[in-house]
Order: C-alpha cells, then sequence, then structure tokens
C-alpha cells in the first residue's frame, strides 16, 4: 500500500486543508449494508482489535444514538440522482465526516453496493498523542457550522465559551459568534476536559476560563460570560457549591 501524501504547509490552516491532512478510511458495503471488504484505517476506526467481521451489517459497529444517521446517510446515497452523500457521524473514536458512494455492482438496477469513506475530524491526531479522558481522547477542535452553505469548519475548544442543548445537537457560542455543533451535549460533556468545561445547568455547559462574573437575581445564581453578547447563563442550585470552589467564590 503506498504511503499516504505529503501535503505542504497552509498558513491558513482551512478545513478543506486538514480533511486532506486527515487518514481516510475506506469501507464496500453490499446492498444490504454488509461490509464486504475495509482498508487498515476502517478496521482501526471500527474495529476495537482492528478487525472487522466481514459479512455483518456496518450498523453494528456504531453506537445506537449513531445507527439512524448512518442509515439515513446511506438511504440517500441509494437514493439521490448524484449517487452520494456525506454527513457529520458520531461514532466512539469522535466524529467523523463521512461519505457514501453508490457502486453499480452488475447491470440489473438491483444490483448495487456502496463505498463508505471516513474522515476523523482530529481525534486522529497527525502527531503527538492527544490528551484522553474515561470516555477517549479529549477534543481538540470542535465541528460548527455556520452559514446558508452549511459548510463544517473547525474551530479550537479554547474559542468556546459556552454549549447549549439545541435537541439532539448544540449550539456553541464563542467569543466572537455563535455556531451550530452537530454533536450533543452529553457527548459534549464526555469528550471535553472536565478541567475547564462545567454541566452549569442541564441545557448548558460552560468554559470555566470564559466566565466574566457571577450574579444573582431573585434568589437565583447566573453567570456572565465573555461572548460578544455578554450571554447570562443560570446555574442549578446542585452545582453551586462545586461552582464556587472552582472560582473561589
Amino acid at each position: 500500500m503506498p504511503p499516504p501524501p505529503v501535503f505542504p504547509p497552509d498558513p491558513g490552516g482551512s478545513f478543506e486543508y486538514r480533511l486532506q491532512r486527515t487518514p481516510v478510511g475506506v469501507v464496500v458495503l453490499d446492498a444490504e449494508r454488509r461490509i464486504l471488504s475495509a482498508n487498515p484505517l476502517a478496521r482501526q476506526l471500527l474495529g476495537r482489535d482492528r478487525t472487522l467481521p466481514f459479512g455483518r451489517d456496518i450498523l453494528d459497529l456504531h453506537p445506537p444514538a449513531a445507527r439512524p444517521k448512518v442509515a439515513w446517510l446511506i438511504e440517500c446515497a441509494r437514493d439521490s440522482a448524484e449517487g452520494a452523500a456525506a454527513l457529520v457521524v458520531t461514532t466512539p473514536i469522535g466524529s467523523l465526516v463521512a461519505k457514501v458512494t453508490r457502486l453499480q455492482t452488475g447491470p440489473e438496477p438491483g444490483q448495487i453496493g456502496y463505498c463508505m469513506m471516513f474522515h476523523a475530524q482530529g481525534d486522529l491526531a497527525m502527531g503527538p498523542p492527544v490528551a484522553t479522558g474515561p470516555h477517549g481522547a479529549l477534543l481538540l477542535k470542535l465541528p460548527v457550522v455556520r452559514g446558508q452553505g452549511g459548510v463544517t469548519s473547525l474551530i479550537d475548544v479554547d474559542q468556546v465559551v459556552c454549549l447549549t442543548a439545541q435537541g439532539h445537537y448544540a449550539e456553541a457560542r464563542t467569543l466572537a459568534f455563535a455556531a451550530f455543533c452537530p454533536r450533543s451535549l452529553a457527548d459534549l460533556e464526555r469528550r471535553l476536559d472536565p478541567a475547564l468545561f462545567l454541566r452549569v445547568h442541564r441545557r448548558h455547559l460552560v468554559n470555566l476560563r470564559h466566565i466574566l462574573a457571577t450574579e444573582r437575581d431573585d434568589g437565583r445564581l447566573y453567570l456572565r460570560l465573555a461572548d460578544q453578547a455578554a450571554t447570562r447563563l443560570p446555574v442549578s442550585r446542585d452545582k453551586i457549591d462545586l461552582l464556587r470552589r472552582l472560582l473561589a467564590l
């Protein structure tokens, strides 16, 4: 197998450049989503011991919460005119950009298969090992979607002021802007550094470095944050003592 291509440095650090430098896992599926073949990186991403049970439905190798997304992605590739679809998917090792392409395996319309490609979004670092927590590698980058074009960008977690639950996903507020994050608040809480990020409320996860002040209002404690909107968030009663200790209040 030839070595991966080497790309010249990109001082802009664009998302496209980072994606080019990311390792790619490739899996070939039959029409019933059963695994026919896979490259070594795909085995690392989806198989705990770097081996995959060939002939098994690929959905079985994803956590239950991610299976509907993966199934929907394959269905989109099957039914679309272009024969391709892409999505950010959460796996046991973190966020992946997954792309599925429909393959014609024979002359009949029903004789199809799929090629699935995974681009790891920063959890498989191309360099020194990253810090780990009880739930795997800690996130160094956060995927966010901004604008009408739906382009996914990666931002440093240090820029994140707070994360707020929005259904099964989250809104990320940074020092400069707010954006959609395609990950659940519970997953983000597990994968962000607990020394920096605290779940102060069932809907809010806060970066302790970006708390400007605490406020009292009608017996409730609130946090004033350092984003441009000076966001104010409530603190759950069961988190007040912990927060006081962390902030030396």
